[in-house]
């Protein structure tokens, strides 16, 4: 199975995601550390400049890993339905079923305290800042998807109930 795991930055995505796929078994592909290794290598000058094309090799490892017959769990904003597309198709292309979770904080002050506060993970990772997230724009989700809100409760039980379902 493909599971795509979207939300605003410091929503939870890669908490949230890493802890599924593990308990799945599911290969974890962060489109972050996609976006991290174009700009380490110098394949992109600059953050602006990556565009899709951390999405695009996310969706290349993710095609690799179907096809050997592991389940995968993709961990990105998503804010356009051009990005959510692709993953939609490839699900279609493999015969299997695609599972979209969207991650929401409606405690504001906490989803701003993550922002702020959290460290980059991946060296060479550069944090939106608050203002960064509050500004970005974020397309419908018109793909049947599961709702989960981090800001209380069990997220990861709550994203493996919605999966099991």
């Amino acid at each position: 199975m493909l599971i795509v795991v979207g939300g605003l930055p410091g929503v939870g995505k890669t908490t949230v995601a890493r802890e599924v796929a593990a308990a799945l078994g599911a290969a974890h592909l962060r489109v972050d550390a996609f976006e991290v290794a174009l700009l380490r290598q110098g394949l992109v000058p600059t953050p602006d400049e990556v565009g899709a094309h951390g999405y695009d090799l996310a969706l290349a490892a993710a095609d690799t890993c179907l096809t050997a017959g592991t389940d995968v769990l993709v961990d990105a904003v998503f804010d356009v339905a051009a990005a959510r597309r692709p993953f939609r198709d490839l699900a279609i292309r493999h015969g299997i079923p695609v599972h979209w979770v969207r991650l929401i904080c409606t405690d504001r002050a906490e989803h701003r305290r993550r922002v702020e506060e959290r460290p980059a993970d991946l060296p060479g990772h550069v944090l939106p800042t608050w203002e960064q997230v509050r500004a970005r724009r974020v397309d419908q989700w018109h793909d049947r998807h599961t709702v989960v809100d981090t800001a209380g409760g069990d997220p990861v039980t709550a994203a493996l109930a919605a999966l099991r379902d």
